[in-house]
């Protein structure tokens, strides 16, 4: 990071990171934004002989070589990048698989402009993976920029490569992921999955001693590649599978640990609560507790710490006065112009806020007569393989559309939980529905109110037994003499202990800013 304090502005130099800005009047800083593509200047140089001997090595055709254009610059191979008949980015290869594009460039899949109405794609993660199956004769692209960093929490090239070449992949019945058969490979495999939906998808599986489809052909040759491509296996889905199938994930398991889950954001609660993707939440509370205010607060912060993406189905919000709201959560400082002037958000800080959730956030705003479960999922499906979304909310409940109910509530509730839950597992999504309660119930010997659980949710008690973890946002407001800003967190349910366990968080809300804080105290067992 460099910083120039007489012009007061800052950048991070570190790779593939476009942090950069300025301070103003305003304490705080312009809220970077993206840079503008930059269209690529090409000039097939053709190969020198060193780089035609290292794909000689790679046993890969030089005719293929020559028709793809790749060529020799600035000491590197250059392998250029075609969408809808131009140069869209060049990727460099240099000496120790270093690895640089050119500036600001247009994401794409590599080879994705030779693929069309084709009934079966292959995926890999690099260049020479794509040429070896070529000389095979079987379609294939690659991913742009290899496999994330195992810990890592973005997928920022993929997400552009998806918005700008994805649609290539439209009706395509299969789907084979043929990425390394090292951890980065198989989490990269995972995020593909996870966006193309697993009911298309196949994986390969590499002889041993080979990680991708260029080694194999170093190898083993052209008909063992071929083989590998024939032979790919299902992607586990729902159903009934053979333990073998699961071996490769097993041994991740065992070298890199149980699955990550996110931090809420405060330190108290995540004792209690972490963030799972592939798991469903429910949130209830009486009304005007603050239920959706604890979701926003949680996305927010899951946003601004994890770089996760949302997609919002809030039909009782208008958005503009919703995204006020989401605003005063990422600044601190009220939105409305009641506030004092000192203490307002400035127009830069909200123009920071709609950069930040123009990035994170979509609506998924239905027609108010189609508002079916099926509807929403459908939706939230576009978002995952478009956006790469890992969180969707579903702010109320009672906004679904229960006219297809056809048997009794229960059922319907059962059967869209179910919905839901499988959704979140095959996508790997993080799903919170808020639903209310059926009644605000007072305790009878004191007199006051008591916070309800998921057996008192509107409709069945098949929420409990539907969701993987389920909480209640209750305030002692509405009992005479009780502290509004105190907030009761109670984590009734938790199903995997890595996640959570139940207990009840003491927790303060301030009404300027939207946001809750740790009271440091908290209740184990309640």
């Amino acid at each position: 990071m460099s910083v120039n304090t007489e012009k007061r502005a800052y950048q991070c130099h570190k790779a593939k990171c476009d942090f950069q800005g300025y301070l103003k009047d305003d304490p705080r800083p312009v809220q970077w934004q993206k840079k503008d593509y930059f269209k690529p200047v090409f000039e097939n140089k053709g190969l020198n002989d060193k780089a035609e001997e290292f794909f000689k090595q790679r046993c890969i055709n030089l005719e293929i070589v020559a028709k793809n254009q790749i060529s020799v610059e600035r000491g590197a191979l250059a392998f250029p990048y075609i969408y809808e008949g131009e140069v869209v980015m060049v990727k460099y290869r240099g000496p120790n698989k270093k690895f640089w594009t050119t500036k600001n460039p247009k994401f794409v899949f590599y080879n994705a402009h030779k693929i069309s109405n084709a009934k079966s794609i292959t995926v890999c993660e690099g260049e020479p993976d794509v040429l070896a199956l070529e000389g095979v004769g079987i379609a294939s692209v690659s991913v742009p920029c290899g496999a994330p960093a195992i810990n890592a929490t973005s997928f920022s090239d993929l997400d552009e490569s998806f918005k700008n070449s994805g649609a290539i992949f439209d009706g395509v019945e299969k789907i084979i992921l043929a990425t390394d058969g090292d951890a980065p490979g198989r989490k990269l495999e995972e995020e593909l999955a996870r966006r193309f939906g697993k009911e298309r998808c196949w994986r390969v599986v590499w002889p041993d001693g080979c990680k991708d489809a260029n080694e194999v052909l170093m190898e083993h040759g052209e008909d063992m590649l071929i083989e590998c491509i024939d032979n790919a296996q299902p992607y586990p889905v729902d159903g009934i599978f053979r333990v073998m199938g699961f071996r490769d994930k097993l041994m991740n398991l065992y070298e890199h640990g149980l699955p990550k889950s996110y931090s809420t954001g405060s330190f108290a609660l995540d004792h209690y609560y972490t963030v799972m993707p592939g798991e469903l939440t429910v949130i209830t509370g009486i009304p005007g507790h603050g239920k959706s205010s604890f979701v926003e607060w949680l996305m927010i912060n899951l946003i601004k710490e994890e770089k996760f993406r949302f997609g919002l189905f809030t039909p009782e919000h208008e958005p503009e006065t919703h995204i006020a709201r989401l605003s005063e959560l990422i600044d601190g400082r009220p939105f409305s112009k009641d506030a004092p002037s000192h203490k307002r958000m400035s127009k830069v800080a909200i123009d920071n806020a709609i950069n930040l959730l123009d990035e994170h956030c979509h609506y998924l705003i239905p027609d108010a007569l189609n508002r079916s479960v099926d509807h929403v999922l459908d939706l939230a499906k576009v978002l995952v393989a478009r956006e790469g979304i890992k969180g969707l909310i579903v702010d109320p409940w009672n906004e679904i559309s229960m006219e297809e109910m056809g048997h009794s509530e229960t059922h319907f509730i059962r059967e869209a939980l179910g919905k839901f839950r499988r959704f979140a597992r095959s996508h790997q999504v993080a799903i919170w529905i808020v639903a209310h309660p059926a009644k605000q119930y007072k305790d009878k010997a004191t007199g006051t109110f008591k916070p309800p659980n998921l057996y008192d949710i509107s409709g069945s008690s098949r929420w409990r037994d539907m969701c993987d973890n389920g909480i209640c946002i209750f305030r002692k407001a509405d009992n005479e003499g009780e502290d509004r800003h105190a907030v009761e967190v109670h984590v009734g349910k938790i199903k995997h202990k890595y996640v959570g366990q139940i207990g009840m968080v003491d927790m303060r809300y301030d009404y300027d800013s939207g946001r809750f804080t740790d009271q440091l105290h908290a209740v184990v067992g309640e």
